[in-house]
């Protein structure tokens, strides 16, 4: 038997909700600490403006699911692969409406959220995983990118922001 939560949610799901906002907030300092030229600028083999496109792609694909995905209007083809090529290029303004954008409809999906929705199972690239795995795999992911980006501004401009965990839950 589970042990319910508030509101008569699950424990998981709430779980989860508490765990985002500072998922989301590790994203929004890059944003805050990551000004030009240091946006435009490649630094461990990549440019780092696409890092961050990349991240927030992957939460706009991945986090509901990605079967329901669409393409954004500032998608071009291969911007959200790391060894693609391609000319495009996005200015972090736009970039950070785009995250805005994506947070406030992860934010949305997650209010809602329960156990059994957890468990419902997608197919996507050819696997079956449940709701909970896609979420995990994003905070994996997501993470990976945000210490990336961490790298790159403690590299480039000589401190990196702080990291918003367990005890300090962002906003």
């Amino acid at each position: 038997m589970r042990a319910l939560g508030e509101k008569g949610r699950t424990v998981t799901a709430d779980s989860v909700r508490r765990q985002s906002p500072q998922l989301f907030e590790n994203v929004e300092t890059i944003f805050k600490n990551l000004e030009d030229p240091l946006y435009r600028k490649t630094s461990g083999g990549f440019p780092v403006w696409r890092q961050l496109y990349h991240t927030v792609h992957s939460i706009d694909r991945y986090f509901i699911d990605p079967n329901a995905f669409v393409e954004p209007e500032l998608h071009k083809k291969n911007l959200d692969s790391l060894t693609d090529e391609t000319d495009a290029f996005i200015e972090r303004d736009v970039l950070y409406s785009y995250f805005q954008k994506v947070r406030e409809k992860a934010e949305e999906y997650l209010v809602d959220l329960t156990d059994e929705t957890l468990e419902e199972i997608v197919r996507f690239n050819g696997i079956e995983v449940t709701r909970l795995e896609l979420i995990l795999a994003q905070f994996r992911h997501i993470l990976y990118h945000v210490g990336y980006l961490h790298c790159c501004l403690k590299i480039e401009a000589g401190n990196a922001p702080d990291y918003i965990g367990l005890t300090h839950p962002g906003r």
